[in-house]
């Protein structure tokens, strides 16, 4: 899967995501975001959701590797996220 076809799925799927899980957010970045996956990389989100639950972040992740049949790995967006992180993933972060 591209960036983009990434992207899309993100974007048809947002509406129920938010009702859903409450997600307001979702970003793509790392190795995907820059086009640079290989067969065996996994799909890095940056989340945030209206209200943070433990079953809100486990729920979407196994419907979002359902949907985008990779691995996926979601960081979520917070205020100690560290800055360096946070400096570095938004070079090429790209929101759906």
């Amino acid at each position: 899967m591209t960036d983009q076809e990434i992207l899309d799925v993100l974007r048809r799927e947002k509406p129920y995501l938010r009702e859903k899980y409450g997600l307001l957010s979702v970003g793509l970045f790392g190795s995907c975001a820059k086009g640079a996956q290989g067969p065996e990389s996994d799909v890095d989100l940056l989340v945030e959701f209206a209200e943070p639950r433990f079953d809100s972040l486990a729920g979407l992740q196994i419907y979002l590797e359902r949907r985008l049949g990779k691995p996926v790995d979601l960081i979520r967006k917070r205020k100690n996220l560290g800055k360096r992180f946070v400096r570095r993933i938004e070079k090429n972060i790209q929101y759906a």
